[in-house]
């Protein structure tokens, strides 16, 4: 391989960093590996010029193999981006801030090589050993080598490359701080971690393996490569190991660590010169709250949200692809919401498309308030789970479903088992709708795929229509459909989104764009209020018209009833019994006992008899009431 960068000789390249003990060597680092990055590299080239796998093949090969992360072995190269063989693995996860764009999604820093198995058994978990005896799986894969862990939230690959794998991610916390690139986040390495913020765990874990697997001669050999062929600069924290306790401090025990305080970190060592903990100031004196505040949110769980709290109200199959969701209740934040177009297949995902996740930002979505995949203010803001599997909606026919992970008793999450699903709605357009599901020990062979997936049980019937094929579709929310005819309840809304005539599909045009990033006003259970699009002023005044209108007949009508019952009424009591004659021979008569009272019954009039015709309901009061001009009766319904 060719060398591009000849400065690259570890001897020099650091000749104008200050001494370990200066407390601007963190920023200088960072100018210096940042300044010196000249070269990013395409994740994927469609014209034989380099990529992450030919730089993953050269620098991690071995003649035709290449050796694999979290395995400790050896696989042919040309099994590159196969089920049954090896990807690309971030070791600092994207989920986690390092996105899809960017020098750092191609940093070949912190890319390895991994079999693709173990690399999605791993997924996004922290570096850390268990911290659940019982629930710590070893090795951490059936393919895993045998001194690897893993539980539900942490992650510990082999021993031999722990050290590796922990100056890599000190590179990328010093080199992506989001200081001038929007592309680039402020990567964090914390005891704290958090997807929201971009900090990745566990820092106290990693500066021990710093200092149990140190640097060999493979990772002075590797960082030598990446810098003369392939980016032109180093990691400073192979080449100067001295360099990590200045900037990150010592390890902290599990019982130092509060991750309830923001200035939890590891202390920086008391032997190193020139650098000392930083006090921290008491905390101001806080009021306190008149109620007990909620729980606080549980970053990337579903944090209370339940089948039927989010639904989606349109979709657009022809590039580019989108969907508009609507909230029914408030999204609370930093709660994670998934869409996939995999099939379901009754206890787990089939995996052959995409998923894309998105975190509800500080301050939570308020409900009613819609959000768009690929398309309005957060339109931008999903992360694609697996680049190597997108989402993409088919054009003769998909499913969506929106789902959740529920933490477990310890607020860990994690994403790879699926029985931590909690699904919030579906949509399929497939041919032939939603398929039949499998039991966990069904041995048939049902065709899941691209158009074929089977309905989660708690979404059946409730929150999952299955429409007639086409590209696109559009939710029709009526108003005069729901009860109040003003509002409409999440019940009432859900009961329009599984009505298959409220659709709007179409093979040649898209849903109105408008409704994504509205302020809609979604009434509670046993409450009236707005209602999708609001109601116009025109109809406002209508209803407001209605209603005066109303009560002024309804005055009328108590005069009315209180004169045909002329001296039976005492003392303010409606009376136990009454009838009364109709034009039409009616005999309406008093039905039921206690406060609601209602009227009916029939019977002849005598020939020629002129009667007011009333059908009377009572219950406390009086309804609406109208006249009819023909007979000079009154209705009262």
């Amino acid at each position: 391989m060719t060398t591009i960068y000849t400065d690259c000789d570890s001897s020099s390249y650091y000749s104008g960093l200050p001494s370990a003990s200066s407390s601007s060597l963190e920023s200088k680092i960072h100018d210096l590996i940042k300044s010196t990055h000249r070269n990013v590299l395409p994740y994927t080239s469609n014209s034989g010029d380099d990529d992450v796998w030919s730089a993953l093949m050269d620098i991690d090969g071995w003649g035709s193999r290449v050796r694999l992360i979290y395995r400790a072995i050896l696989m042919d190269d040309n099994l590159k981006g196969k089920p049954e063989g090896w990807n690309r693995e971030h070791l600092w996860p994207k989920s986690y801030g390092v996105g899809y764009s960017g020098a750092d999604f191609t940093d070949i820093h912190h890319l390895r090589p991994a079999d693709w198995g173990v690399n999605a058994a791993r997924g996004n978990k922290q570096f850390g050993s268990c911290s659940d005896s019982s629930d710590c799986r070893i090795p951490a894969n059936d393919e895993a080598a045998a001194d690897t862990s893993s539980d539900t939230n942490r992650w510990k690959p082999p021993a031999a490359v722990r050290g590796d794998i922990a100056r890599a991610l000190f590179y990328m916390h010093v080199r992506y701080d989001g200081d001038d690139d929007p592309d680039n986040k402020d990567l964090v390495l914390s005891d704290c971690p958090s997807q929201y913020s971009a900090r990745l765990g566990y820092l106290s874990e990693l500066l021990r393996w710093h200092t149990e697997d140190p640097v060999d001669s493979a990772e002075v050999t590797r960082n030598l490569k990446v810098c003369e062929r392939y980016q032109g600069n180093r990691n400073p924290f192979v080449d100067h190991p001295e360099y990590v306790t200045p900037i990150f401090g010592e390890p902290k025990s599990d019982g130092e660590i509060n991750c309830f305080d923001p200035t939890s970190s590891p202390t920086p060592s008391p032997t190193s010169p020139g650098v000392s903990p930083t006090p921290v100031p008491p905390p101001n004196p806080t009021p306190a709250p008149t109620s007990a505040p909620p729980p606080p949110a549980t970053e990337g769980a579903c944090n209370g949200l339940r089948p039927g709290d989010v639904i989606p109200i349109a979709m657009n199959s022809e590039n580019p692809d989108s969907v508009i969701f609507l909230p029914l209740v408030d999204l609370p934040q930093f709660s994670t919401v998934y869409i996939t177009d995999n099939a379901w297949t009754g206890h787990a995902f089939y995996l052959n498309e995409g998923t894309e996740s998105f975190t509800v930002p500080e301050g939570g979505i308020q409900r009613g308030t819609t959000f768009g995949f690929k398309v309005g203010a957060y339109g931008s803001s999903w992360m694609e789970d697996n680049p190597d599997r997108s989402f993409a909606l088919s054009t003769q026919g998909d499913t969506i479903l929106v789902y959740c992970f529920n933490a477990d008793a310890d607020g860990h999450i994690n994403t790879n088992d699926w029985s931590s699903v909690n699904f919030l709605s579906g949509l399929s357009t497939g041919v032939g709708g939603w398929a039949p599901r499998e039991s966990m020990d069904d041995s048939s062979d049902y065709d899941f795929g691209t158009s074929h997936s089977a309905v989660p049980t708690e979404l059946e019937g409730f929150a999952a229509p299955a429409l007639p094929r086409k590209k696109n579709y559009g939710l029709s929310l009526k108003v005069k459909s729901c009860k109040a005819q003003t509002s409409c309840t999440r019940e009432e809304v859900l009961s329009t989104f599984m009505n298959l005539d409220s659709w709007e599909g179409s093979n040649t045009d898209g849903y109105n764009s408008g409704l994504v990033d509205k302020v809609y006003t979604i009434s509670d259970s046993e409450k009236g209020g707005g209602w999708l699009g609001g109601i116009n002023l025109t109809d406002a005044m209508l209803v407001g018209i209605g209603v005066v209108f109303v009560l002024i007949l309804s005055c009328v009508v108590m005069l009315l009833c209180k004169a045909r019952r002329g001296g039976t009424k005492q003392h303010g009591q409606v009376p136990q019994r009454f009838e009364l004659a109709t034009s039409k021979g009616a005999n309406l008569r008093e039905v039921g006992p206690g406060p609601n009272r209602h009227v009916a019954g029939r019977r002849k009039s005598s020939k020629g008899v002129q009667h007011d015709h009333l059908r009377l309901a009572v219950s406390q009061g009086l309804g609406n009431a109208r006249r009819s001009s023909k007979n000079k009766n009154m209705d009262l319904v």
